[in-house]
């Protein structure tokens, strides 16, 4: 890839969040050589992220369609049983609007239903608040990855891809995502073209 680095840097990063993408793109032999190497860290990343954020929770609810559940309720926003809703002198104290009958009865009902929600996975309060903070903590895990592979791939949907589709599926698998494909030689110049396909 002869061109200047800032170039080079948007071709790679292009290349790599197609091939994410659409789980497959043709392109030069050296170009996909050259890609494969980052898209395995960073899809190796992205699984042990996953596996980790897992295990995390994995030691607080050992059942694991209970931890997912608990899981799926801590991605709907933060919750805590001490939580209520402020008065209206709190509020304004706290420089927030104040809240009319109809907007804390709103308020009260909302966290009640998360409160049951919440109860109806674990109906112990203490152990369900463990589970909560073991849930917040293993997301904290998986967004320090996230983060740490937008920086090097900045394309949203292509990281949420990464952490939704592929890293459930080679969880297990050590490396080896990749597959290069030659296809033949390109028209014109006689470049060596080849497929990369995530395996």
């Amino acid at each position: 890839m002869n061109m200047p680095e800032p170039r080079r840097r948007a071709a790679r990063r292009s290349m790599m969040a197609g091939l994410i993408r659409y789980d497959h793109i043709q392109t030069t032999e050296a170009r996909a050589k050259a890609i494969r190497g980052e898209v395995e860290k960073l899809i190796t990343k992205a699984v042990n992220a996953r596996e980790e954020a897992r295990k995390h929770l994995a030691a607080v609810v050992s059942d694991e369609e209970q931890a997912q559940k608990v899981l799926e309720f801590a991605r709907k926003g933060r919750f805590s049983f001490e939580k209520t809703v402020a008065s209206n002198e709190e509020r304004a104290q706290q420089s927030k609007a104040p809240l009319t009958d109809k907007g804390r009865k709103f308020a009260e009902d909302k966290l009640k239903a998360r409160r049951e929600e919440l109860l109806a996975i674990i109906s112990n309060e203490e152990d369900a608040n463990r589970a909560l903070k073991a849930a917040y903590e293993s997301m904290v895990i998986e967004l320090h990855a996230r983060r740490t592979i937008l920086s090097a791939l900045p394309d949203e949907l292509v990281v949420q891809k990464m952490f939704e589709v592929l890293a459930p599926r080679y969880v297990g698998r050590h490396g080896g995502y990749t597959r290069i494909t030659k296809i033949g030689r390109r028209k014109g110049d006689a470049a060596d073209i080849a497929q990369i396909a995530l395996v």
